[in-house]
């Protein structure tokens, strides 16, 4: 166990000085018994050069230097219900990583984790492959002594995989890996799998935002954007990309059914939906044929149903699309999903 909280007088006389020349700071994360939290100073100009560090409170004086090279990037704290142990959580250049750190009074001994297993990746993928990237982030604290923490790796060619772990701590803090699950293909795994070029940004950066894009999450209220459960992703997009949603529905075999909506870059919403479906080669692929019964709706091979006067509705819950009008926004039809089709609602 390594002891990170011995510091020189003159490292901290360097440490004042670096942090006085820094134009933004931010105190957040703040532990459960109030006496600690995250100090993030930062450039208010690329490339963002800081710190993140563990301050007493209300004091602000440093007890562990997290990171002395910190760039403006996610990072957060993730305390124990008791206050006596900490998962932090950063993004560095293209990945994010999770250390634990054990309190002892007011210092803090970083705890070695074990190696983490990896999830089982999808057939197509290439176990080194550079361009995979791996997410080890700290969920929640489930008692005193047990952290769940989430491994993921993603990747463009395959998309991405997941494990839920659950580490224990003994009596002597030595960390032991309880539980270990992986996690079942779900709404996140098939969006990452659609066509890119249907978007602005690369699919891992709109993951990001719906997952919460702040800084420091810390401060911010959930946002809600995904309901793996249920099937459901909400992206409220930016200056280049409209906002979009999307619903997963399921064959009876199993098979993934993947519905998107976007509106206009800047007009109205939910104007454009499309549906995809899992090719063989591991990718979503854009249907090419009209699947919503009726036969009145505007469709074009390429581009789905387009605006003609309605918008499409996604399911947050349920198998039910509903078309409005984009003028009164009355409801003209639903189409429910039955496992094999969608069957308009009379």
């Amino acid at each position: 166990m390594k002891n990170l909280v011995a510091l020189s007088i003159g490292l901290l006389g360097i440490c004042c000085l670096a942090i006085s020349l820094y134009a933004s700071e931010e105190i957040t994360c703040k532990s459960p018994d109030g006496k600690f939290a995250l100090r993030c100073n930062y450039a208010d100009s690329q490339p963002y050069n800081g710190a993140a560090t563990l301050v007493e409170l209300p004091s602000h004086k440093p007890v562990l230097s997290l990171n002395p090279n910190w760039t403006l990037g996610q990072v957060k704290l993730v305390w124990s219900p008791d206050s006596q142990r900490v998962a932090y959580f950063a993004e560095s250049s293209k990945d994010y990583s999770t250390r634990i750190f054990q309190r002892s009074g007011s210092s803090f001994n970083e705890i070695e984790l074990p190696e983490l297993p990896s999830p089982k990746l999808p057939e197509n993928a290439l176990q080194s492959d550079a361009d995979t990237h791996t997410r080890v982030e700290a969920i929640r604290w489930t008692g005193p002594r047990e952290l769940l923490l989430e491994k993921e790796l993603q990747n463009r060619a395959w998309g991405r995989a997941a494990l839920k772990i659950t580490l224990g701590f003994g009596q002597d803090n030595r960390p032991v890996i309880r539980k270990s699950e992986q996690e079942k293909v779900s709404i996140i795994n098939y969006f990452l799998l659609l066509p890119p070029e249907d978007f602005e940004a690369p699919l891992a950066a709109w993951l990001r935002m719906m997952r919460g894009n702040d800084y420091f999450p810390c401060d911010t209220k959930p946002e809600h954007n995904i309901d793996e459960k249920n099937g459901y992703m909400y992206c409220r997009g930016d200056g280049a990309q409209q906002e979009f949603e999307v619903a997963l529905f399921r064959y009876r075999d199993g098979r993934p059914l993947l519905a998107l909506c976007a509106g206009e870059l800047e007009g109205t919403d939910s104007v454009q939906l499309q549906f995809f479906e899992l090719g063989a080669e591991g990718k979503m692929h854009a249907i090419a044929r009209s699947i919503l019964p009726g036969g009145d709706l505007k469709f074009d091979p390429q581009m789905g149903y387009e605006k003609d006067g309605s918008q499409f509705y996604l399911p947050r819950k349920g198998r039910t699309i509903v078309v409005r009008s984009e003028k009164t926004k009355k409801t003209l039809r639903k189409f429910t999903w039955n496992g094999e089709k969608f069957q308009q609602e009379k």
